[in-house]
Formats: C-alpha cells, sequence, structure tokens
C-alpha cells in the first residue's frame, strides 16, 4: 500500500536522500523544507506519515516535541523520527520509531510496512485478558525484576496502550510479539518501562528520614571522612537533591569535603528529567520557603535546581533486579545511607529481600537505610539490620552481625518482627501525627547561601478546606449507619473538590467492598495508600480484599502493616484471628481474639467499633468472647 509521507528537515541532501528511498519503496513523499513550515504541512497535505529528521546541532529537543504535534493530537499521524542526537530516544516515547543515523534502510522499510498495514485503527478498545495480562508480567519480570501482579492489570494496561498507540497497534497480542521480537534491537521494552515505572515524588518526601540524615551529617563536622549516600531508584531528581540540600544544610563546610550523591534509576526518561532539574510547584508542596529560596532559581512558574546543588549528585542508569558489574557499582559500598522507597513494592518479595541483602552489604557500619512506610516491614531477618523510629517514619541502621532466632519445628516463620514497645511507639506515634502538610521546622545551621531568586516563590498549597472535612464527617455518619448509598454521594462529591483525601477514598473502598465490586474497591484502596502510605485503615481495606480472594499470605501481611500503625486498631487484629482460624492455627487465633477483648475493654459499652459494620463495644465483645469459646 502506497503511503504519503512528509519528510520534515532542514539538510536539504539528507532529505533527497530519504525521498529517494521513499520513491524506490513505492511510496509518495513530501518534502518540507524549512522545517518551520511542517504544522502548515501537516494540515493542508493530511499525510499518513510523518518522518522527522533532527540534526543534533540544530534542533533542541523541546522543539522536536512541537513539531511532531499533529492538529488531532500526538497520536493521530504516526512519526519516524531519524537523527544522531541520541538522547532524543529517551525523550520521544509517543513516536512510532526513532532511528539513529546512518539511517538502517531495511528497518526503515519495515517500519513503512507495518504503517501500511494499520493506516486504520480498531472500532472499539480491546481488552486486556487476564491471560495476556500474565504473559506480559512474566516477560517483564524476565527481563527487568519488575512485577506487576494481577491487582495492577489496569496500570499495567495503560501504559501498554501507550506505546501501542504510538506504534498503531490495536491487538495487545500483536503488541506482546512486537516486544519480544524488539525489545533489546529497537529498545522497546525500554520505551515501554517510561510508561510503566513513572512514580510520584516530591520534595523532602517523608521529613523525618532527613531530619534523621542531618543529625547523622551534623555527628560529622569534625571528621574529614567521605560522605557517599546512595538513592535507589531516584525517579525525576526530588530526593537526591533533598539529599544534597540536606547535606549542605549539615555540613557547612561541604565545599570543602569528598562528597558524592549517587542517584539511579532504571527509567532514562526520569533520569533525563532529573538532570535538568527542573521542578513545578507541586514538587514543591512542603518545601521550606527559605529552602526554596536557597537553592532554586525560580523562572515563570517553574523552579530550577541551582547548579551547585547539582555537582553533588551523579545521576546513572541502573536495573536494581539483575547483578551489577558496572565500574559505579564499585562505588556503592561503604554507603553512609541508602534511600530506596516506595521502590521495592515494584518486585516480587524474593527480589525485594535480595535486594534488601545487597543494601545491606553496601552500607558501612551505623549506615543508614530508608524504605517506604509499608516497605519497613519487609523479612530482614538475619540481617544486621536494626528497625528504628523517628517521629512519622521508621529506618534502618546497620549494626553487627545477626544471629537468626531459633524456633521450634513446625512455628510458622512470621514475615516480619517488632517488639511490643516497638508496636506501642508506633501506634502512639500514628495517633499524634501531624497534618500531611508539615508546618516548617526550624532552620537549619547556617550555610553561604546562594544569592535569592528574583521572584517570591509560589505559595504552598494550603489544609483540607473545611468544607471536606465537614463532608467526610457527614459520609462516615452514613457509612456507620449503613447507609451505603448516601455515604458513597457525599463521598464521590468530596474526591471531585479533592481527589487526594485518602481517607475517603478508603471509606469509598469498602463500600464498594461490601457491593461487591472488588477491583473497583482494590484501585481505591491502591489510589489512597499512593496518597498516604501511613493510613492504618488502607491497609486494612487491602487485607479484607486480599482476604476475600484466598490470598492468606498477603492478606496477613496487610493486616499486620495497619497493626504497626495503629497497635490498637481491633478490626484487623479480629480479621487476623479469623484468618488463623482458616488455617487451622488455634493458638494464634486465640492469642489474637484475646488481644481484642483486652483493647475493647478501654472502651465504653456504647462506643461503636470503627469497619465494624455498625456494631457497638458491647455487641463486638459478646461476638469475640463467643468465637474465643469456640477455639480456647
Amino acid at each position: 500500500m502506497s503511503l504519503q509521507i512528509l519528510v520534515i528537515s532542514d539538510n536539504d541532501p539528507f532529505a533527497a536522500y530519504l525521498c529517494g528511498l521513499l520513491r524506490s519503496a513505492g511510496h509518495t513523499p513530501l518534502p518540507v523544507c524549512p522545517a518551520k513550515e511542517a504544522f502548515p504541512a501537516v494540515r493542508r497535505r493530511k499525510p499518513d506519515l510523518i518522518i522527522l529528521a533532527v540534526e543534533d546541532s540544530s534542533v533542541p529537543s523541546l522543539a522536536v516535541e512541537h513539531r511532531f504535534q499533529t492538529p488531532h493530537g500526538p497520536c493521530s499521524v504516526p512519526v519516524i523520527v531519524i537523527s544522531d542526537c541520541l538522547r532524543l530516544e529517551a525523550e520521544l516515547l509517543q513516536v512510532f520509531d526513532f532511528i539513529p543515523t546512518p539511517v538502517d534502510e531495511k528497518r526503515l522499510f519495515d517500519d513503512l510496512a507495518l504503517v501500511a498495514l494499520r493506516k486504520s485503527g480498531p472500532q472499539h478498545e480491546e481488552e486486556l485478558s487476564s491471560g495476556l495480562a500474565s504473559a506480559f508480567s512474566r516477560h517483564i519480570l524476565k527481563h527487568t525484576g519488575l512485577h506487576f501482579e494481577a491487582r495492577n492489570q489496569a496500570a499495567l494496561a495503560r501504559g501498554l496502550r501507550k506505546r501501542m498507540a504510538a506504534l498503531r497497534m490495536w491487538s495487545f497480542e500483536e503488541y506482546l510479539q512486537y516486544l519480544k521480537l524488539h525489545g533489546e534491537d529497537r529498545h522497546e521494552l525500554q520505551r515501554l518501562l517510561q510508561f510503566l515505572t513513572v512514580g510520584e515524588t516530591y520534595f523532602f518526601r517523608y521529613p523525618a528520614h532527613f531530619d534523621v540524615l542531618r543529625e547523622r551529617l551534623a555527628l560529622l563536622k569534625d571528621d574529614p571522612a567521605p560522605v557517599r549516600i546512595w538513592s535507589a531508584g531516584c525517579s525525576t531528581g526530588e530526593e537526591p537533591y533533598s539529599i544534597a540540600m540536606t547535606v549542605m544544610e549539615a555540613l557547612p563546610d561541604w565545599r570543602e569535603r569528598d562528597i558524592r550523591i549517587i542517584a539511579t534509576d532504571i527509567n532514562n526518561r526520569s533520569l533525563k528529567r532529573a538532570r535538568e532539574g527542573v521542578y513545578s510547584p507541586w514538587s514543591m508542596r512542603i518545601t521550606r520557603p527559605d529552602q526554596v529560596q536557597r537553592y532554586f532559581r525560580r523562572v515563570g512558574e517553574s523552579f530550577l535546581i541551582r547548579d551547585e546543588v547539582k555537582q553533588l549528585v551523579r545521576f546513572a542508569h541502573l536495573n536494581l533486579s539483575v547483578p551489577c558489574h558496572e565500574p559505579l557499582c564499585e562505588e556503592l559500598q561503604g554507603l553512609d545511607a541508602i534511600f530506596c522507597r516506595n521502590v521495592l513494592i515494584y518486585f516480587t518479595t524474593q527480589s525485594a529481600e535480595q535486594m534488601l541483602e545487597r543494601f545491606t552489604d553496601a552500607l558501612a557500619p551505623g549506615g543508614l537505610l530508608f524504605l517506604g512506610h509499608s516497605e519497613t516491614l519487609l523479612q530482614h531477618e538475619g540481617l544486621p539490620l536494626s528497625l528504628r523510629r523517628q517521629e512519622r517514619s521508621f529506618y534502618y541502621v546497620k549494626g553487627g552481625q545477626a544471629q537468626k532466632e531459633r524456633r521450634d519445628p513446625g512455628t510458622p516463620q512470621p514475615e516480619w518482627e517488632l517488639t511490643p514497645e516497638q508496636m506501642r511507639l508506633a501506634a502512639a506515634w500514628l495517633a499524634a501525627r501531624a497534618p500531611t502538610v508539615l508546618a516548617p521546622t526550624a532552620p537549619a545551621a547556617a550555610v553561604e547561601a546562594p544569592p535569592p531568586a528574583e521572584d517570591a516563590p509560589l505559595p504552598l498549597p494550603g489544609p483540607v478546606p473545611q468544607g471536606a472535612t465537614e463532608l467526610f464527617r457527614q459520609a462516615r455518619e452514613l457509612f456507620d449507619r449503613e447507609e451505603y448509598d448516601a455515604a458513597l454521594a457525599l463521598l464521590e462529591q468530596l474526591l471531585q473538590e479533592t481527589p487526594d483525601n485518602a481517607e475517603a477514598l478508603v471509606l469509598t473502598g469498602f463500600i464498594l467492598a461490601g457491593k461487591g465490586e472488588l477491583p473497583s474497591a482494590m484501585e481505591s484502596c491502591e489510589r489512597a495508600l499512593k496518597c498516604n502510605d501511613l493510613l492504618a485503615e488502607a491497609y486494612f481495606l487491602k487485607g479484607v480484599l486480599l482476604d476475600a480472594e484466598d490470598r492468606l499470605t498477603e492478606a496477613a501481611a496487610e493486616y499486620r502493616k495497619a497493626l504497626l500503625l495503629d497497635h490498637d486498631f481491633i478490626m484487623p487484629r479480629y480479621h487476623m484471628g479469623r484468618l488463623h482460624l482458616r488455617q487451622g492455627r488455634m493458638n494464634d487465633a486465640a492469642r489474637e481474639l484475646r488481644n481484642s477483648i483486652r483493647i475493647l475493654s478501654r472502651l465504653s459499652d456504647d462506643q461503636t467499633i470503627p469497619f465494624s459494620g455498625g456494631l457497638t463495644r458491647a455487641v463486638c465483645m459478646l461476638q469475640l468472647q463467643n468465637e474465643l469459646a469456640r477455639v480456647a
């Protein structure tokens, strides 16, 4: 099938060469020179394909992105970019193909044949079947170590569709074969990963982690030893730059010191954005005004990292799931701290535990390991790691050689262990936790500041509107009275106004679960955890949903996370007891039921138990006593 192909180039000889190739293959080239005439040509000629030839010396990357936008969006006409500027490949994810120069003519002709076959799209969007989702997950797991479970199928499908749209593919089966065939030679797997691993982050996320780092670095003021820190899974750079700022605040003589912050990620597009260091106000939402003034330069609505912060950070591509043999890996030893937060959730439990061992080996004695809050509960028995608490967060300190505890044969291996005192502290910490948007902390040690920005920083987001608080209170009352439809209507209204309201998302999830809409409930739960991964109710909801699918081990892990965050949370403890009963572990079941009764005894008879279906303390106590009588 003959195609009309718009050839955009500022290089006349190269454009003539391309047009000759296209004619030899039976297509009709439509050259546009100079390239600034491209937009009118696209509108006027309505081509089947655009070939954009870009020279590194003449076209800035952002201009390239604007050039291939069409009147109907970037996917309405497929685009092939040909360039000697290889860094563009990581940026242009919506293009049909990126071909480096000198041109691989066979590859170009193959592309033309594929475009001709896919000129017309489907009449309806194909659904991703569970079988194909599993096939994609296995392939991605095998080649990257990233794990997409069944409950993440919607997110997987969204990422697949974005790449398929650029390739003009309408069949998941066809794309799977293309991915297997061209995962390496056309970097297709790397392009797909850009749509699957983009994490939401912001500066100084989990502020208590940076307080711990600042305190530890302050002890080094009189010690000239090198400082080595690894940000593993650095995404778009907010984390390693926050680390750099913390180092600058803690060590006034940082310019004279040997400081190296190594930041790695599997996502090349994220790494490019990190190196550029340009951020929106949303990334700054809990950054103190004095930090904004000191470490950023404001240009319009954007905030640019100052060069002296950038110079402390080195970015590199690294897949955490495979053995590291690159020269970079030799530097990842004897580290003072490792940040790997909300990264291990992308991997299987086995892979995550192997990475935890790797991190432990890479730390110097006394080194700090910071994980995401839910990841803190990973199995670490046998590793010389000690779990510590700092205000709103947990972290590890590497100590001496750990000894595995002796266990009686047949005793179940716990998935994590904390002492009763640590559990009590965790519950007290959650009960007294501060709002999500934290008040500014006391100024850190003075450092020599760069010139202030010409413009004042944009105002940070304010607290949740009072109207939203009242709406949630009303919805919660309706929920406790089992008026679920009315509660859901209020929650939907609330989430339109404040879509990141984690408590509302959790309550919505419970209502959807009660209606039997388990996938939607899980999606709401995952959204809540993304907004606030310290919310005990969200982990309880996740446990209930996994429990309903008979995924008992996973459900137990979520119940334990809820109890770590709120030791006196009755319902996950009760559900844990019932789960033990289903597994025939009578002693464990009796223990959880007795603990639940002990906690209930501190409440008044008419007090309603949260997430119990409206049960009062008296009714719940009677039910628990009856359950205990069956197993004790």
